[in-house]
Parts: structure tokens; C-alpha cells; sequence
């Protein structure tokens, strides 16, 4: 992918409730990065991270409000760099082959979100490759 693609946006609309688990995964990989890992992922992923923080409204700050947050529904759209979605992806990717592994009879999370994610993304002219 060429510099200027990676640093195009590209905007995703989903549940609110769907960001959380991306936003989870990309914490997942930033903890295992900084241990032995890659810091240029590092840096991606708090990018990734930061720009939920300010792209989902009414995001809470405390652990009491996430109680209840976000209301059933709630959509937002993101809009990130073609290099930022490609680690969503890899990662949700990744994520949802260690629960394949764990087989624990509930619904893959992470693979709906990335045929979502890669549907939209697809639709804009985006590609991985």
C-alpha cells in the first residue's frame, strides 16, 4: 500500500458497542507489544485508541458510567487512516482465531466486526493488499 493510501481516511459506520471490542482488541495487542514486541505497533495502536476516545461521543471516564454505557443501538462512524483500519483488522483477525482456539460455544464477536469493517472499507476502495 503506498504512503498516501495509508494515510487516506476511510469511515466506518457501526455500533458503538462494536467499537468497544476493537477498541479492547487494539489494548490486547498494544499490551503484548510493549512487552517484546514492535513499537512502531505500539504507536499505531494508541493512535487507533485515541481517536475512539474522540470520535465516540459521550465516552465515559469512569468505571461506574461504563456500567451502563453505551445505550443499546448507539451508532458512530470512525474514520481512520487506511494504515490504522489494516492493524484493526490484522488484529481483529488475530483475536478471533484465539477464541476459535478457546471454543467456548459463544458467537465469534471479532469476525462480524471485521466483515464489517472490511465490507465498508471495500466499498470505499480500500484494499489490504
Amino acid at each position: 500500500m503506498g504512503a498516501a493510501r495509508e494515510q487516506s481516511k476511510y469511515r466506518v459506520q457501526m455500533d458503538t458497542s462494536q467499537w468497544l471490542i476493537i477498541d479492547a482488541v487494539i489494548d490486547n495487542t498494544i499490551a503484548i507489544e510493549v512487552v517484546d514486541g514492535d513499537p512502531g505497533i505500539v504507536d499505531l495502536g494508541d493512535s487507533i485508541r485515541h481517536a475512539g476516545w474522540e470520535q465516540v461521543p459521550d465516552w465515559p471516564h469512569d468505571a461506574e458510567a461504563l456500567k451502563t454505557w453505551p445505550p443499546a443501538g448507539q451508532q458512530v462512524t470512525m474514520s481512520l487512516t487506511g494504515q490504522q483500519w489494516s492493524l484493526v483488522a490484522s488484529q481483529l483477525e488475530r483475536w478471533a482465531a484465539v477464541s476459535d482456539r478457546l471454543a467456548d460455544g459463544n458467537e465469534n464477536a471479532e469476525r462480524g466486526i471485521v466483515a464489517l469493517v472490511l465490507a465498508q472499507l471495500s466499498a470505499q476502495g480500500w484494499s489490504n493488499r
